[in-house]
C-alpha cells in the first residue's frame, strides 16, 4: 500500500476503519481509491463488497432488493448490500458515492450513523428492520470538483458521517516502484514504462500550472502495461492511440493539450511524430 497512499494517512485510515468510523476517500479519477479499498480489506482480513453507487438511480432495488416470482408466488429478495451489512467480517465500499441519487443518500443515512440499521418496508414484520452486524465497516470513494460533470454535491449531513481523506495521484517514481512490485516486465517493457511515467509527471506538472486541462491518470498508465515491451506496438503507438486518446475530443484546446505532450514525448527521443 505504500505506493498508493502516504503511510501516515494509510495508518490513520486503518485505525479509524478498525475502530468502526466511516471513512471517505476523495481524489481524481484513476488515482487508486478503489484499489486501495481492496488492499485495505485484505490488510484488515475482511471480505470486500463493492457497491457501485453510480448505478443506484433505482435506489430501492439496488440497495434494498427486489420482488421476483418463485413457484407462482411473489417473494422479496434482499440486495447484495443488505446481505453484506449482515456479515460481521465485511468492509463495504460505497464506490462513486458522489454519483448516487438522493434516494440512495436517504437510505444510507441510518446505516452510517449511530442507528446502524436499514428499514426495508417490502419485508414483513420484524424483518423490516435490518441491523448492521458488529464488525461491518464502511468506506466510500468520491470524485469531487467541476471536472466531474456527472457527479452531484454531497449533502453536508452525509459528509459529516465520514472522516474524509484525499488521495492525490502518486508520482511517476512511485508509480514505477509500484509496477516493479506488482508486475513482471522485460527490460524493454520497463524502459517504456519509465518513459511513460516521465510524460505522466509532465502532464501533472502542467495541469498544476493551469497549462493543460487534464492529467494522465495512474490507471491509464497501468492499463497500457500489456501493450509495452513487445514487437506489436511501438511506444509512440501506445502513447498516441491509448494514453493520449483521452485528449482527442471536439475541442481545439484539448487537441493542443495533446500536442504539448506529444512534443515533450518527442524531446525524450521517442520519435513520436515520425511514428504517429
Amino acid at each position: 500500500m505504500k505506493f498508493v497512499i502516504d503511510p501516515v494517512k494509510d495508518s490513520m485510515i486503518r485505525k479509524l476503519v478498525s475502530a468502526g468510523k466511516n471513512v471517505m476517500l476523495t481524489g481524481a479519477t484513476g488515482a487508486g481509491k478503489t484499489t486501495y479499498c481492496y488492499k485495505l480489506a485484505e490488510s484488515l482480513d475482511k471480505d470486500c463488497v463493492v457497491v457501485n453507487c453510480g448505478s443506484t438511480q433505482d435506489a430501492r432495488t439496488s440497495l434494498l432488493g427486489f420482488f421476483e416470482l418463485d413457484n407462482g408466488n411473489t417473494k422479496f429478495t434482499p440486495s447484495d448490500f443488505v446481505k453484506a451489512i449482515q456479515n460481521p467480517n465485511t468492509l463495504v465500499v460505497l464506490d462513486e458515492l458522489s454519483r448516487a441519487s438522493d434516494d440512495a443518500f436517504n437510505i444510507l443515512f441510518p446505516v452510517l450513523d449511530h442507528r446502524r440499521e436499514l428499514r426495508i418496508e417490502e419485508q414483513d414484520g420484524s424483518e423490516r428492520i435490518v441491523k448492521v452486524a458488529e464488525g461491518v465497516r464502511f468506506i466510500a470513494t468520491a470524485n469531487i470538483g467541476m471536472e466531474y460533470s456527472a457527479t452531484r454535491s454531497l449533502d453536508r449531513a452525509l459528509q459529516d458521517r465520514f472522516m474524509t481523506f484525499n488521495l492525490p495521484y502518486i508520482t511517476g517514481e512511485q508509480l514505477i516502484d509500484y509496477i516493479k512490485e506488482e508486475y513482471t516486465l522485460p527490460e524493454a517493457g520497463m524502459s517504456d514504462m519509465k518513459q511513460i511515467a516521465s510524460i505522466y509527471d509532465y502532464s501533472h506538472n502542467l495541469f498544476g500550472k493551469g497549462k493543460i486541462g487534464t492529467r494522465i491518470s495512474t490507471r491509464a498508465v497501468i492499463d497500457v502495461i500489456p501493450l509495452v515491451g513487445g514487437e506489436d506496438f511501438s511506444l509512440a503507438d501506445v502513447l498516441n492511440h491509448a494514453i493520449l486518446s483521452q485528449y482527442e475530443q471536439d475541442s481545439s484546446t484539448i487537441v493542443n493539450d495533446a500536442n504539448i505532450l506529444r512534443e515533450f514525448a518527442d524531446s525524450l527521443g521517442i520519435s513520436f511524430f515520425k511514428n504517429a
